[in-house]
């Protein structure tokens, strides 16, 4: 098994999907964690120049999706075959475009304080029309395969992973009751963190602003 270290921000953001796959592999990784206020020492060495970044034997690779899709194949956790991997990178393009939107893309800046709102306004405003926008979309292709609160087969794939942990922070920092009328993007989260790797894991993290 390569080396792997991964550098991000010491919150959950978008690396956390990373940390997660990790966990969910049993697989050992550096996390190197860090502030904005050591950003600056840091940038120069990313691809880039931002992260998540993996190191993966000294090669560092960037983009949440390219470092995900990679472990997933790394880690047995993608496609069986060429279509069931188009598929799959098909609903991730989906969760990508859903954390990039307009509302959902700022929150985490806005949880921050690096972007001056109202929390709960501003999660009312820009963040639930992108949730009315992206979760039917995601609520389908669960439906799609059936009712095991999966995207793909029934075993969990990387996709998996990244759908969970990106619903999950409606919940966590916006709103409990944010995908209420989604079930089985609410049945994917609680298979996704009730997996015994990963529930071990979260129960030891600690809490993050965003």
């Amino acid at each position: 098994m390569p080396h792997f270290k991964f550098y991000y921000f010491d919150v959950r953001g978008r690396g956390e999907v990373i940390r997660l796959l990790f966990h969910l592999a049993d697989e050992k990784f550096e996390d190197e964690r860090f502030g904005m206020e050591q950003w600056a020492s840091y940038k120069p060495e990313m691809p880039l120049g931002q992260v998540p970044v993996l190191e993966v034997d000294g090669v560092k690779i960037s983009q949440t999706t390219a470092i995900a899709r990679y472990l997933g194949h790394q880690f047995h956790r993608a496609g069986t075959n060429a279509v069931e991997c188009a598929r799959l990178d098909m609903i991730a393009e989906v969760i990508q475009e859903f954390m990039s939107s307009e509302g959902m893309g700022k929150f985490s800046r806005v949880l921050l304080g690096m972007i001056q709102a109202n929390k709960e306004q501003f999660f009312k405003e820009k963040v639930l029309p992108d949730i009315e926008k992206y979760a039917p979309l995601i609520e389908k292709f669960l439906l799609e395969n059936g009712n095991n609160g999966l995207l793909l087969g029934d075993r969990e794939t990387w996709v998996d992973v990244f759908a969970a942990e990106s619903f999950s922070k409606v919940i966590d920092y916006g709103s409990p009751d944010a995908l209420d009328a989604y079930p089985h993007i609410l049945a994917l989260i609680n298979r996704i963190f009730n997996h015994p790797n990963i529930k071990k894991y979260v129960a030891g993290r600690k809490s993050t602003p965003a």
